[in-house]
């Protein structure tokens, strides 16, 4: 049997597993609680998706044009390119917590679709795909790393692998929830560690839910570059804020 064949049987049996899920406890939007959908076509139609013609090449920061912004020029990231679906408000923000805080693992399918649709018009070139890893003690105390599901979703979705350990956490971080973007930057700074029989030579996709500053994604291309990564992308679900790299 192929991986793509063995992917899509894994696709279909989850497929089915939620089916007969959902058909004994039918399912309600996360957002506007409506019955029928995990998320409803009318919620995910209100999300401010970002366009892909007006922002900066690297960092993917909003903007007129497709020149490098003033940050990216004066210091260029580590990772090759970042990516956000749709900007972190209303109801995105409304079903990213559903998913993050709530145990709303059904969530994750629903999510990744549009992460998937995103990494197959931007056309990068990737050969495995990994997740931010959660601390040991938000690991624990969620069940869970809502990254790494998102992440599983797309790698089965485009027929590429999935590393979950490609990337490790070395220690704990304080949450970057509140953090000006300087003490996002120290509070990653050396949190993550590669493993370079996963990554040497490869091109890897890191997937997270949320992007604010970038340091998170900016700390995890530099332990994968350190293994010998030759490219690292970041894709996220939603953008908080604006990256500011310097």
């Amino acid at each position: 049997m192929t991986e793509p064949q063995r992917s899509s049987q894994v696709i279909r049996a989850h497929h089915f597993l939620w089916q007969m899920i959902d058909w004994v406890y039918p399912p309600r939007c996360a957002s506007c609680g409506k019955w029928g959908d995990r998320w409803c076509s009318s919620c995910q139609g209100k999300v401010n998706i970002l366009s892909t013609e007006e922002l900066c090449p690297l960092c993917g920061i909003p903007q007129t044009g497709l020149e490098l912004c003033a940050e990216c020029s004066t210091y260029q990231p580590v990772f090759t390119a970042l990516r956000s679906w749709g900007n972190y408000e209303g109801t995105l923000r409304t079903v990213i917590h559903r998913l993050k805080y709530h145990s709303d693992i059904g969530l994750s399918e629903n999510l990744a679709k549009p992460l998937t649709g995103l990494l197959n018009d931007l056309h990068w070139q990737v050969d495995l795909v990994t997740a931010v890893p959660l601390s040991s003690k938000r690991r624990r105390e969620r069940g869970y790393n809502q990254a790494a599901l998102l992440a599983r979703w797309v790698s089965l979705s485009v027929d590429l692998p999935f590393q979950l350990n490609a990337l490790q956490r070395l220690r704990d971080t304080t949450s970057q929830v509140g953090l000006h973007a300087h003490q996002r930057r120290q509070n990653v700074a050396g949190a993550f560690q590669a493993r370079s029989t996963l990554a040497n030579g490869k091109s890897v996709l890191v997937i997270d839910d949320v992007t604010t500053t970038g340091a998170t994604m900016q700390a995890c291309a530099h332990a994968l570059k350190s293994a010998g990564a030759c490219q690292v992308y970041g894709l996220t679900l939603a953008r908080a804020g604006q990256i500011h790299l310097s």
